[in-house]
Protein backbone atom coordinates (compact mmCIF):
# COMPACT_ATOMS: atom_id res chain seq x y z
CA UNK A 1 0.00 0.00 0.00
CA UNK A 2 1.35 3.43 -0.98
CA UNK A 3 2.15 5.86 1.83
CA UNK A 4 0.96 9.48 1.87
CA UNK A 5 3.89 11.47 3.22
CA UNK A 6 4.14 14.72 5.11
CA UNK A 7 4.46 17.53 2.56
CA UNK A 8 2.31 15.81 -0.07
CA UNK A 9 0.13 18.22 -2.03
CA UNK A 10 -3.47 17.71 -3.13
CA UNK A 11 -5.14 19.79 -5.83
CA UNK A 12 -8.53 19.20 -7.43
CA UNK A 13 -10.98 20.40 -10.09
CA UNK A 14 -8.94 23.15 -11.71
CA UNK A 15 -11.07 22.84 -14.87
CA UNK A 16 -8.32 24.42 -16.94
CA UNK A 17 -9.37 26.29 -20.07
CA UNK A 18 -8.31 29.29 -22.16
CA UNK A 19 -9.78 31.75 -19.67
CA UNK A 20 -8.58 29.96 -16.53
CA UNK A 21 -4.90 29.11 -16.52
CA UNK A 22 -4.50 28.73 -12.76
CA UNK A 23 -3.40 25.11 -13.02
CA UNK A 24 -0.68 26.08 -15.51
CA UNK A 25 0.59 28.66 -12.99
CA UNK A 26 0.52 26.02 -10.26
CA UNK A 27 2.48 23.52 -12.36
CA UNK A 28 5.04 26.19 -13.27
CA UNK A 29 5.46 26.94 -9.55
CA UNK A 30 6.13 23.26 -8.85
CA UNK A 31 8.56 22.96 -11.77
CA UNK A 32 10.47 26.09 -10.66
CA UNK A 33 10.73 24.88 -7.06
CA UNK A 34 8.50 27.58 -5.61
CA UNK A 35 6.27 24.72 -4.43
CA UNK A 36 8.14 21.61 -3.33
CA UNK A 37 5.78 18.66 -2.81
CA UNK A 38 7.02 15.32 -1.56
CA UNK A 39 4.18 13.82 -3.64
CA UNK A 40 1.58 15.35 -5.94
CA UNK A 41 -2.03 14.17 -5.91
CA UNK A 42 -4.11 15.39 -8.88
CA UNK A 43 -7.66 14.63 -7.82
CA UNK A 44 -9.44 14.86 -11.16
CA UNK A 45 -11.15 17.34 -13.48
CA UNK A 46 -7.87 19.19 -13.75
CA UNK A 47 -8.92 20.06 -17.31
CA UNK A 48 -12.25 21.01 -18.84
CA UNK A 49 -11.76 18.13 -21.27
CA UNK A 50 -8.70 15.95 -21.75
CA UNK A 51 -8.38 12.45 -23.15
CA UNK A 52 -6.18 10.76 -25.74
CA UNK A 53 -8.04 12.70 -28.49
CA UNK A 54 -5.77 14.78 -30.72
CA UNK A 55 -7.07 18.30 -30.22
CA UNK A 56 -7.42 18.07 -26.45
CA UNK A 57 -3.78 16.95 -26.19
CA UNK A 58 -2.68 19.81 -28.42
CA UNK A 59 -4.82 22.33 -26.51
CA UNK A 60 -3.21 21.40 -23.18
CA UNK A 61 0.30 20.72 -24.50
CA UNK A 62 2.03 23.02 -21.97
CA UNK A 63 0.29 21.48 -18.97
CA UNK A 64 0.91 17.93 -20.22
CA UNK A 65 4.61 18.67 -20.72
CA UNK A 66 4.92 20.15 -17.22
CA UNK A 67 3.18 17.20 -15.54
CA UNK A 68 5.45 14.80 -17.39
CA UNK A 69 8.54 16.79 -16.39
CA UNK A 70 7.45 17.04 -12.74
CA UNK A 71 6.62 13.33 -12.56
CA UNK A 72 10.24 12.45 -13.33
CA UNK A 73 11.31 13.75 -9.92
CA UNK A 74 8.10 13.90 -7.84
CA UNK A 75 5.79 10.89 -7.35
CA UNK A 76 2.50 11.89 -9.02
CA UNK A 77 -0.91 10.29 -8.71
CA UNK A 78 -3.79 11.18 -11.03
CA UNK A 79 -7.37 10.25 -10.17
CA UNK A 80 -9.35 10.47 -13.40
CA UNK A 81 -12.51 12.55 -13.20
CA UNK A 82 -15.53 13.05 -15.41
CA UNK A 83 -13.69 15.65 -17.52
CA UNK A 84 -10.30 13.86 -17.85
CA UNK A 85 -9.99 10.16 -18.61
CA UNK A 86 -8.03 7.53 -20.57
CA UNK A 87 -4.86 9.36 -19.55
CA UNK A 88 -2.32 6.58 -19.05
CA UNK A 89 -0.67 6.99 -22.44
CA UNK A 90 -0.49 10.78 -21.96
CA UNK A 91 1.27 10.60 -18.57
CA UNK A 92 3.64 7.60 -18.70
CA UNK A 93 5.43 8.41 -15.41
CA UNK A 94 2.26 9.20 -13.45
CA UNK A 95 0.27 6.60 -11.52
CA UNK A 96 -3.15 7.05 -13.13
CA UNK A 97 -6.27 5.59 -11.50
CA UNK A 98 -9.34 5.18 -13.69
CA UNK A 99 -12.84 5.27 -12.23
CA UNK A 100 -12.97 1.50 -11.64
CA UNK A 101 -9.77 1.59 -9.56
CA UNK A 102 -11.24 4.24 -7.28
CA UNK A 103 -11.42 4.66 -4.35
CA UNK A 104 -7.77 3.82 -3.75
CA UNK A 105 -6.49 3.03 -0.26
CA UNK A 106 -3.32 4.73 0.92
CA UNK A 107 -1.50 4.40 4.21
CA UNK A 108 -0.87 7.61 6.12
CA UNK A 109 2.46 8.19 7.88
CA UNK A 110 0.71 7.72 11.23
CA UNK A 111 -0.55 4.27 10.24
CA UNK A 112 -4.16 5.21 9.51
CA UNK A 113 -5.89 4.38 6.22
CA UNK A 114 -7.15 6.96 3.72
CA UNK A 115 -9.30 6.40 0.63
CA UNK A 116 -8.84 8.71 -2.34
CA UNK A 117 -11.04 9.26 -5.37
CA UNK A 118 -12.27 11.98 -7.68
CA UNK A 119 -15.82 11.66 -6.37
CA UNK A 120 -18.02 10.44 -9.23
CA UNK A 121 -17.73 6.74 -8.40
CA UNK A 122 -20.87 6.26 -6.29
CA UNK A 123 -23.52 8.22 -8.18
CA UNK A 124 -26.97 7.37 -9.62
CA UNK A 125 -26.83 4.51 -12.14
CA UNK A 126 -28.06 6.52 -15.11
CA UNK A 127 -25.39 9.20 -14.54
CA UNK A 128 -22.76 6.50 -14.19
CA UNK A 129 -23.79 4.88 -17.51
CA UNK A 130 -23.49 8.22 -19.31
CA UNK A 131 -20.01 8.73 -17.88
CA UNK A 132 -19.02 5.23 -18.97
CA UNK A 133 -20.11 5.98 -22.54
CA UNK A 134 -18.02 9.14 -22.60
CA UNK A 135 -14.98 7.19 -21.34
CA UNK A 136 -15.44 4.35 -23.85
CA UNK A 137 -12.31 4.07 -26.02
CA UNK A 138 -14.14 2.95 -29.16
CA UNK A 139 -16.52 5.90 -28.83
CA UNK A 140 -13.63 8.31 -28.30
CA UNK A 141 -11.66 6.95 -31.24
CA UNK A 142 -14.69 7.43 -33.49
CA UNK A 143 -15.21 10.92 -32.10
CA UNK A 144 -11.54 11.72 -32.66
CA UNK A 145 -11.66 10.45 -36.27
CA UNK A 146 -14.69 12.61 -37.09
CA UNK A 147 -13.20 15.56 -35.19
CA UNK A 148 -10.06 15.45 -37.35
CA UNK A 149 -12.17 15.47 -40.52
CA UNK A 150 -14.05 18.64 -39.50
CA UNK A 151 -11.13 20.66 -38.16
CA UNK A 152 -11.75 19.68 -34.51
CA UNK A 153 -15.12 21.43 -34.34
CA UNK A 154 -16.46 18.90 -31.81
CA UNK A 155 -13.69 19.34 -29.25
CA UNK A 156 -13.58 23.10 -29.78
CA UNK A 157 -17.33 23.25 -29.10
CA UNK A 158 -16.95 21.15 -25.94
CA UNK A 159 -14.19 23.39 -24.62
CA UNK A 160 -16.09 26.57 -25.47
CA UNK A 161 -19.22 25.27 -23.74
CA UNK A 162 -17.26 24.35 -20.62
CA UNK A 163 -15.91 27.90 -20.33
CA UNK A 164 -19.44 29.06 -19.44
CA UNK A 165 -20.03 26.48 -16.73
CA UNK A 166 -20.72 27.76 -13.22
CA UNK A 167 -18.26 25.85 -11.05
CA UNK A 168 -19.48 26.69 -7.58
CA UNK A 169 -22.90 26.62 -6.07
CA UNK A 170 -23.30 25.75 -2.41
CA UNK A 171 -25.11 22.43 -2.10
CA UNK A 172 -28.00 22.94 0.37
CA UNK A 173 -27.99 19.32 1.58
CA UNK A 174 -24.42 18.26 0.95
CA UNK A 175 -23.88 16.43 4.23
CA UNK A 176 -27.08 14.41 3.70
CA UNK A 177 -25.90 13.54 0.17
CA UNK A 178 -22.57 12.24 1.47
CA UNK A 179 -24.26 10.41 4.33
CA UNK A 180 -26.18 8.36 1.76
CA UNK A 181 -22.97 7.02 0.22
CA UNK A 182 -20.55 6.97 3.17
CA UNK A 183 -21.20 3.22 3.60
CA UNK A 184 -19.20 2.64 0.40
CA UNK A 185 -16.00 3.56 2.24
CA UNK A 186 -14.16 1.70 4.97
CA UNK A 187 -11.16 3.93 5.77
CA UNK A 188 -11.01 6.50 8.55
CA UNK A 189 -10.32 9.31 6.08
CA UNK A 190 -11.98 9.85 2.70
CA UNK A 191 -10.69 12.57 0.38
CA UNK A 192 -12.43 13.48 -2.86
CA UNK A 193 -13.14 16.39 -5.17
CA UNK A 194 -15.90 16.56 -7.81
CA UNK A 195 -18.46 18.52 -5.76
CA UNK A 196 -16.35 21.69 -5.25
CA UNK A 197 -17.81 22.18 -1.76
CA UNK A 198 -14.65 22.47 0.40
CA UNK A 199 -16.23 20.77 3.43
CA UNK A 200 -15.19 18.37 6.19
CA UNK A 201 -17.73 16.08 7.86
CA UNK A 202 -17.46 13.52 10.65
CA UNK A 203 -19.53 10.34 10.35
CA UNK A 204 -19.05 8.16 13.42
CA UNK A 205 -15.43 6.96 12.97
CA UNK A 206 -14.97 8.36 9.45
CA UNK A 207 -13.74 11.79 8.40
CA UNK A 208 -14.96 12.92 4.98
CA UNK A 209 -12.99 15.68 3.23
CA UNK A 210 -14.29 17.35 0.08
CA UNK A 211 -11.71 19.51 -1.66
CA UNK A 212 -12.39 22.90 -3.19
CA UNK A 213 -12.29 23.61 -6.91
CA UNK A 214 -8.93 25.20 -7.75
CA UNK A 215 -10.71 27.03 -10.57
CA UNK A 216 -13.00 28.78 -8.07
CA UNK A 217 -10.48 29.49 -5.35
CA UNK A 218 -6.79 28.94 -5.99
CA UNK A 219 -6.24 26.82 -2.92
CA UNK A 220 -4.33 23.57 -2.70
CA UNK A 221 -3.66 21.41 0.35
CA UNK A 222 -0.50 20.13 2.04
CA UNK A 223 -0.40 17.13 4.35
CA UNK A 224 0.83 17.63 7.91
CA UNK A 225 1.18 15.25 10.83
CA UNK A 226 1.02 17.20 14.08
CA UNK A 227 1.35 15.11 17.24
CA UNK A 228 0.49 12.09 15.14
CA UNK A 229 -2.70 13.67 13.79
CA UNK A 230 -3.29 13.88 10.05
CA UNK A 231 -4.25 17.28 8.63
CA UNK A 232 -4.71 18.88 5.24
CA UNK A 233 -3.54 22.48 5.44
CA UNK A 234 -4.87 24.93 2.84
CA UNK A 235 -2.23 26.90 0.90
CA UNK A 236 -2.13 29.33 -2.01
CA UNK A 237 0.52 30.60 -4.41
CA UNK A 238 0.27 34.17 -3.08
Amino acid sequence: MQIIKSGAIFISDSHENEKKLYFLEFLEAVKSGKIRPTQLFLMGDMFDYLSFTDYSRKFYAKQILLINEISKSVPCFYFEGNHDYNLKEIFPNVKVFDIFAQPVKFLLENGEICELLHGDRFIPKIDFKVLMLLRNKAFLKTLNFIDNLINFKITKAILKHQEKKILYKKHPNFKALIEQKIHNYSAKFIIEGHYHQDEIFNFDKRVYINLNSYAVEQKYYETKFENGEFKLVAKSLN
